[in-house]
């Protein structure tokens, strides 16, 4: 049997994009693809087709790996961009 991801990856295609949130303090994103935007009001990363922009204050990328990051901070606001 082959794994989903393995299958994706054998055909050419990324992992899709997974985020969790805890509370209003905490984004962690699986899936991202860069960051476009880093201040400490507004983070931007791109994940595959969309773009993910994290509105708040205080806001700093705790980790970031080549493929996913967490977001600190009072988050006030998230949104998906086409």
């Amino acid at each position: 049997m082959v794994h989903k991801d393995n299958l994706l990856a054998h055909a050419g295609l990324s992992m899709p994009t997974h985020m969790e949130i805890n509370g209003n303090t905490e984004a962690v994103v699986d899936g991202c693809k860069g960051v476009l935007e880093y201040d400490t009001d507004v983070i931007r990363i791109r994940t595959g087709r969309l773009t993910v922009r994290f509105t708040g204050r205080g806001l700093t990328i705790r980790c970031l790996t080549a493929d996913a990051l967490v977001v600190t901070g009072f988050l006030t606001g998230i949104e998906f961009l086409v």
